[in-house]
């Protein structure tokens, strides 16, 4: 299991402690195990900024918060020092009740898994940095404690370097992805020989746009929602975006290419022309550049290869979950036929 799951799971285990007490707790005792529900409402708003806002996480942020809210009089009784004499009926039929969508959420949970990341690794070096900065002033590696960095850096490398230089992909993804989603992908490339390069924004960086602070979290999930329940008025904010071009500048000024290097463009649903735009004003030469939306049989294209890592979402998008890895590693398998294609009609 991922990290999540098991983060997820926690919470879950102390929900369904919390409203399942009146089954096993000695009535000639404190309540204390009031302040489960408290402690599972915690750790699902550190989850979400940690693992960032999904359809998962959102409905476990519900069903804590809730729980939370029907147990407040028992916890002020608890600090109170009042000994427990009996539940209120009420009480017992909502945590009851609460119970049991906690016992289902632990059911979605565990058959909504994505693929352990660990299970079949494939041979490559990876590394991610924070950088703190701005579009305007530039970027700088985050070495000061407890600052929230403006971007994360994600770069995975071929375990053999060739001398003849990198073959360089720089991936933006769209405001309705990120990098976690598409790291088996980003894998895949760096075994078949490419240097991968992607990033996500943890706030705002375009000082000229003076929106202030924007949590990635909140972007991403509002995006996701838009793209599925308002498509055309998403198709039409992102065809006035510069959010993928951004990336694209900021991933050029990081990837440090040489002359021997040559550079790949790639995104998931360019709406905005992006590729094309900074393949045209960019000093660098870029050599080519593909958008993984064309791929036919990619279904959940400009949301990532989600039944392999988000399988709740995959669900909504009426994909069912895969935990082989199928869908991320036929992303890479196809972008390299095609790169490799390019690259023998290019020179």
């Amino acid at each position: 299991m991922t990290n999540q799951t098991l983060a997820d799971l926690l919470v879950l285990a102390l929900l369904f402690i919390g409203n399942a007490r009146f089954v096993f707790v000695n009535h000639s005792k404190k309540d204390s195990l009031s302040i489960a529900p408290f402690a599972g409402l915690f750790i699902a708003i550190v989850n979400i900024f940690v693992f960032t806002l999904s359809v998962e996480n959102f409905l476990i942020f519900v069903l804590a918060f809730l729980s939370a809210i029907w147990n407040v009089r028992s916890v002020l009784r608890m600090f109170s020092d009042v000994i427990l004499d009996s539940y209120e009926l009420k009480l017992i039929l909502i945590c009851s009740l609460n119970a049991i969508f906690v016992a289902l959420m632990i059911f979605v949970v565990i058959y909504f898994r994505p693929m352990n990341p660990k299970k079949n690794r494939l041979p490559v070096k990876q590394n991610t940095v924070l950088y703190s900065g701005s579009f305007q002033k530039g970027f700088s590696e985050l070495k000061e404690p407890f600052t929230v960095p403006s971007i994360k850096l994600y770069n995975f490398e071929p375990e053999i370097e060739s001398p003849a230089g990198r073959k360089i992909v720089l991936f933006a993804p769209p405001e309705t992805a990120n990098s976690e989603i598409y790291k088996s992908f980003f894998c895949k490339l760096a075994y078949n020989g490419f240097s991968v390069y992607s990033l996500d924004f943890y706030k705002e960086i375009n000082l000229a746009s003076k929106k202030g602070a924007d949590l990635k979290w909140i972007k991403r999930f509002s995006a996701i929602w838009q793209k599925i329940f308002n498509p055309d008025k998403y198709e039409q904010v992102q065809k006035n975006s510069d959010f993928i071009n951004e990336k694209f500048w900021i991933l050029l000024s990081l990837c440090k290419p040489t002359e021997k290097d040559v550079i790949f463009l790639i995104t998931d649903g360019d709406l905005s022309g992006s590729m094309q735009y900074v393949s045209q004003k960019s000093f660098v030469k870029i050599f080519g550049s593909f958008d993984l939306a064309y791929i036919d049989d990619y279904t959940t294209k400009g949301f990532g290869p989600v039944e392999n890592t988000e399988p709740v979402l995959g669900a909504v998008l009426g994909v069912q979950p895969d935990r082989s890895g199928y869908m991320s590693n036929h992303l890479g398998t196809v972008l390299t036929d095609f790169i490799n294609t390019q690259m023998i009609g290019g020179y």
